[in-house]
């Protein structure tokens, strides 16, 4: 999951767009997608879809590079309590805290 760990963190600052799949803007599971095919996984572009193909792991045994899901939301594990993920048009792809309402999911 290195490989998605890289991808995320050269993502910071990039816009965020209804359907974006990079490489200028991304949603959240456009974001997750491309990120996730560096590591060779072939995921929809849809954060439902993507957390159906994951089995979900406890936030003790998560690892960077997991898929962090929420209602409708996804983004990638960095460890420490940290994700990477396309928020919202007002945040784009930003660095943050775990909030409530998540967890983690493994491919």
């Amino acid at each position: 999951m290195a490989s998605v760990v890289t991808f995320a963190r050269s993502q910071l600052g990039k816009r965020y767009a209804r359907g974006g799949e990079g490489p200028h803007a991304f949603d959240c599971s456009g974001f997750t997608k491309t990120a996730y095919a560096r590591a060779g996984l072939r995921l929809p572009h849809s954060s439902n879809g993507q957390a159906a193909r994951a089995r979900i792991v406890s936030r003790a045994a998560a690892r960077p590079g997991d898929l962090v899901v929420g209602r409708g939301h996804v983004g990638v594990y960095m460890g420490r309590g940290m994700m990477i993920d396309a928020g919202n048009p007002r945040t784009g792809v930003v660095y943050r805290k775990l909030y409530a309402g998540l967890h983690i999911e493994r491919f």
